[in-house]
């Protein structure tokens, strides 16, 4: 567990998750689903998500040396879900994937930058993972910069991958190699 001081002066906590957060995590995907396009999740969350496989989503993470799941809390109340997730295969076991989430009231307060920093220390904790990958919606310039900020570099592309009520945009491929950074 950690504590950030937050623009605004209030304090986010970085912990691991429990299982006890389960109902609240998937709740927690409706809400930030519903707040932006930017995510492949939407109003209804992740579709077919039950609480028996949210907890065993959070028992595999906590279970994973190379996989760390970060719940950011501001006055007990979730408003941050990240994650770094090693590939399971052997031959890009020195990959890892990372995922960022924030609540919209929450936006402008340094959060993603502490969310990606802890993710990243983590990743090279870790001695395993060399490279963080992680894939972004076109037209998500906030992201796209925080992430450049931290030294991805984009790596390709995916045309027409995502659909968002019938509009399709890129899905940008972006990289951070951990022995460089």
């Amino acid at each position: 567990m950690s504590e950030h001081i937050l623009k605004d002066g209030r304090t986010l906590i970085l912990r691991d998750p429990a299982l006890a957060d389960a109902q609240e995590l998937i709740d927690y995907l409706k809400i930030v689903g519903g707040e932006t396009d930017f995510l492949l999740a939407d109003e209804n969350g992740i579709e077919g998500l039950t609480l028996e496989g949210e907890q065993s989503w959070i028992t595999s993470t906590l279970e994973s040396p190379h996989t760390k799941m970060f719940v950011g809390t501001i006055d007990g109340e979730i408003i941050l879900v990240c994650d770094v997730r090693a590939a399971g295969r052997t031959r890009i076991a020195h990959v890892g994937g990372v995922a960022i989430t924030i609540k919209r009231a929450y936006w402008h307060l340094g959060i993603g930058h502490i969310a990606m920093q802890a993710m990243i220390d983590f990743a090279k904790s870790t001695g395993t993972l060399r490279t963080l990958s992680l894939e972004v919606r076109e037209g998500n310039e906030r992201a796209i910069s925080l992430y450049k900020r931290f030294g991805f570099v984009e790596v390709g592309r995916h045309k027409a991958r995502i659909n968002v009520r019938g509009t399709y945009y890129d899905e940008i491929l972006m990289d951070l190699d951990l022995t460089q950074a």
